[in-house]
């Protein structure tokens, strides 16, 4: 049993203590109320408090290659990009749904590269910095 829509250390405390076998952190496609939480923004803390014992699904907001090693380095174990999928099968079937995935593996492979990693185990291993300017 998975637990989705984990986004604090309390979140994943009481989940772990009631058996979950996995958390999944995510906003459910939106910040409802006024100030919630981003789920990337929660993500890092999630992760620390998970500490590996489960593994950690993302989503919310994931368009691009880039968010997908973002994830990966703050934490996720597997990136979820269920709206991209859906455009791409509602605009061309199972060719659109393949050139989504065809398009995220090639802008991850170039965001691995330029961030000087080679596996999913080395984005992990990656520091983000912050960015103070956005």
């Amino acid at each position: 049993m998975y637990v989705k829509g984990v986004q604090s250390e309390e979140d994943v405390y009481r989940s772990l203590d009631s058996g979950a076998q996995g958390i999944w952190v995510s906003n459910h496609g939106g910040r409802q109320l006024d100030g919630g939480p981003a789920s990337f923004d929660s993500l890092q803390y999630v992760a620390e408090a998970v500490d590996r014992r489960v593994p950690i699904v993302f989503d919310s907001g994931v368009r691009r290659g880039q968010h997908v090693f973002k994830a990966i380095a703050s934490g996720a174990d597997l990136v979820a990009i269920g709206r991209p999928a859906i455009y791409g099968l509602a605009i061309g079937g199972s060719t659109g749904i393949k050139q989504v995935f065809d398009f995220f593996k090639r802008e991850l492979e170039m965001v691995m590269q330029l961030a000087g990693t080679q596996t999913v185990e080395d984005i992990k291993k990656a520091k983000l910095r912050e960015n103070r300017f956005i």
